[in-house]
């Protein structure tokens, strides 16, 4: 019974100590405002998200809502390059306080926040010159025989597992390793989100068709934040989603950076949503 008394005393001990030390870690809204800046993290080369200009100048429109957010709170803004594999790490590591344009998965929910949604996002295949699947319908890919290119961390891997999951599945690391896994005939199509999808057609004149699956399905976008006991900068930027979504500014954002990097609004599927 003393033995038992005294391992209960050591697990309460040590739950005060992570307390306390909880309790003296600076919450991310002390840390942004003690140095007047957020830092934003944003993935390279991957248009119209986020990218460099030829001046070296970031770009893209979770650059322009980030930027806002700065500018709400009378902040600078930094960027810091991460990509879809450790952006949750780099989140939970404090390398970044803020992601835009994150899937809010129940795994990631276990280690990051999210504010928003800000945003939905639908999915489009883009082909391979030349090649064209049996139909539009989620279905027509389910086959062994059609090769299908997504990202690593992309939110496209779960709808292509759910709802094409016998077609071969190639995960590459970016989404120019994509591109040239359609043109080197490695894969037939590329999955991806509907501005990743349409930014990929956009850098090369040697891609296929742009495919709209049926039924569509559309997933909420969100800022993804380091978890904080605090809570301010969360609920900051719920509102701010909630407010520049209400009058358009959203929608806005997302319509000029993909016209920036060449993708007309009239090329954009009348059934997409944001």
């Amino acid at each position: 019974m003393r033995g038992l008394l005294g391992l209960v005393a050591a697990v309460f001990c040590l739950s005060l100590t992570a307390g306390a030390a909880r309790a003296q870690t600076p919450s991310a809204w002390d840390e942004i405002m003690a140095n007047k800046k957020l830092v934003a993290c944003v993935i390279p080369a991957y248009q119209p998200y986020s990218y460099k200009d030829p001046s070296g100048q970031w770009k893209g429109f979770s650059v322009d809502m980030v930027s806002d957010i700065a500018k709400a709170l009378h902040i600078d803004i930094a960027y810091r390059e991460s990509n879809l594999k450790t952006l949750v790490l780099d989140l939970q590591a404090d390398k970044c306080q803020v992601f835009i344009a994150f899937n809010a998965t129940p795994e990631r929910a276990l280690a990051i926040d999210f504010a928003g949604p800000i945003y939905t996002l639908g999915f489009l295949f883009v082909g391979r010159k030349g090649w064209h699947p049996p139909g539009n319908k989620w279905t027509d890919f389910n086959s062994p025989d059609i090769r299908v290119c997504y990202t690593v961390g992309n939110s496209s891997e779960q709808q292509l597992k759910r709802l094409a999951p016998k077609s071969t599945q190639i995960q590459l690391q970016e989404s120019t390793d994509c591109i040239l896994a359609l043109i080197s005939n490695r894969a037939d199509a590329y999955l991806d989100g509907v501005m990743g999808a349409l930014g990929a057609k956009q850098k090369s004149a040697d891609l296929g068709d742009v495919i709209v699956p049926t039924p569509s399905f559309a997933l909420p976008s969100y800022a993804g934040l380091r978890i904080d006991s605090d809570g301010r900068l969360d609920k900051f930027i719920q509102r701010w989603a909630e407010y520049n979504r209400a009058n358009g500014n959203i929608t806005e954002w997302l319509m000029k950076n993909m016209e920036a990097v060449g993708i007309s609004r009239a090329i954009i599927p009348p059934d997409i949503q944001f």
